[in-house]
Parts: structure tokens; sequence; C-alpha cells
């Protein structure tokens, strides 16, 4: 595994995020957060539907910004979007009047770099496996090749950091397997740092070296889970098992509501 030791550290220290709901009332969403994630590593936050997940991740992506503590990437304090930070959503977000090379292009265009790094979107169009379909609308493709699209939308800025938020959520189960795979595939290659949203245990166990266990809203860290499977992963070991099985217990603990149910990746 190629994994980057110099870049991609992000710091999360004492993190806590308010909103103010339709009566006026300060709702506290994050609630004195601290993870480490060192460079390379990838990381998945579980826990239930609204304790506060996406907002963190939103947090690291400067889309938001903390009311309390604060979140360094390799020194650096996050205030805004960067281009050092990719983002992909669970519905891929391509803009519908630009074909997918239109798409994968936008980023180097909008950085101002398009004309000296040109030949990179047909270099990232291949990787992820959309060879044939570059003058295609988003309407036109798959679920899972919209997906890909907003993979190597994302990947062409080459970032330090991928941040991803539930992106197979909305795909068959086929799909999803073969896009995980792709992106464990991606991630090696290019050594970045990816912190994933995820509601399925056994994607976390399948992606992870790192599983952030956390708490009904305000979210706070529950347990973090080292996760030091070989990959490829074989979902179906022993070792596999007994770790879906321990998070899933934390999950269903009495930290959290009865009515929050999570996948274990069979279907």
């Amino acid at each position: 595994m190629v994994i980057n030791t110099q870049y991609g550290h992000i710091e999360i220290d004492y993190v806590s995020k308010y909103f103010v709901d339709p009566f006026g009332n300060k709702v506290l969403t994050v609630n004195d957060v601290t993870i480490d994630i060192k460079p390379g590593e990838f990381v998945c936050l579980m826990g239930p539907s609204g304790c506060g997940k996406t907002t963190l991740l939103r947090t690291i992506a400067g889309l938001l910004k903390a009311d309390e503590g604060t979140i360094h990437l390799d020194n650096d304090l996050i205030e805004k979007p960067g281009p050092e930070r990719g983002l992909v959503f669970q519905n891929p977000e391509l803009f519908k009047w630009m074909s997918v090379e239109e798409n994968v292009a936008f980023g180097l265009k909008a950085r101002g770099v398009y004309k000296e790094q040109k030949d990179d979107v047909q270099k990232f169009i291949d990787l992820v496996g959309l060879k044939g379909f570059e003058k295609t609308l988003p309407h036109h493709l798959s679920g899972g090749m919209q997906q890909r699209a907003a993979f190597a939308r994302a990947l062409i800025n080459r970032p330090k950091v991928l941040l991803l938020d539930e992106p197979f959520g909305a795909l068959d189960a086929f799909t999803r397997t073969a896009l995980q795979n792709r992106l464990v595939d991606l991630w090696k290659r290019f050594g970045m740092t990816c912190v994933m949203v995820t509601h399925d245990v056994e994607e976390a166990v399948v992606l992870a070296t790192k599983i952030v266990v956390m708490s009904s809203r305000p979210a706070t860290v529950i347990d973090i889970v080292e996760n030091d499977l070989s990959y490829p992963r074989d979902r179906n070991s022993m070792h596999a098992i007994e770790l879906k099985k321990q998070i899933l217990e934390q999950l269903h603990s009495g930290e959290f509501s009865d009515e929050e149910t999570y996948s274990d990746g069979i279907e």
C-alpha cells in the first residue's frame, strides 16, 4: 500500500456545532469531538441518523464552521472549502447539462489549470472505468456510473483528503460491492486520507483502518475501533464477523434510540 506519510493529517480538537431550529432554539448537534486522523488512514464515521456525522464531515470540508474547537489539516486551520479536500455525496451531484468529460474537467477549469492538465481528464475517466462514456450526459448513465464520474471529478484535483458522505448508500448490493473495491484501489494508489460517513457496518469493516462510533445527537465519540485486517478483506472471515458484531453491539447499546437500525451488509 502506498501511504502518503507527509500530507492529509486531520486534527479535530474539541469541536462542537450548533444549529437554530425553526422556533429559534439553539440545538447542539456535535459535542466536544476530538479525533486524530493520521495521513493515509481510512476512517469511517458511524452513528444514528441525524446524530451529526454529516455535520462533522461538512465541517472538515469547510462547508460549515465549528462553533467551538478547531479542525486543522496539516497544521492549517480549516475555515473554508479547498481543492485539497475532495467531497463525494450520496447523490453524485453532477452538472446535468455537462458530459462526463466536462464534469470531470470542472475542477481543473475552476482552478485555472485546465490548459496545463487537460490530459488528466481522460486519465481519470479511464481510472474509474468510464472509458467510452466521455461525451455522455449524466441522465444516460446508471447510478453506479454517475458515482464513478463523481469520484473522477473529486480525484482529478489530487486531494490530500477525500471526504465521502454515504457514497454507495443509494446503489444496489452488486454495484456497491464493486465500487467499494474500486475505492480501496484508488485509496491505495493515491495514498490520500479518506473520511467516510456510513450506516453499513460491513462496509466500514471492509474499507476502514479506523472506525469511529458516535452517539445519538449531540454526536460524541463513544469508541474508536482500530481495524488491522489486511487488504483485500474477506467479508466473511472470522475476524471480520467478530468486528462487525463488536460494532453492532456498540451501536445498539443503551446510548441509542430503539428505533435506530443499522445494516450488517446482508441483504
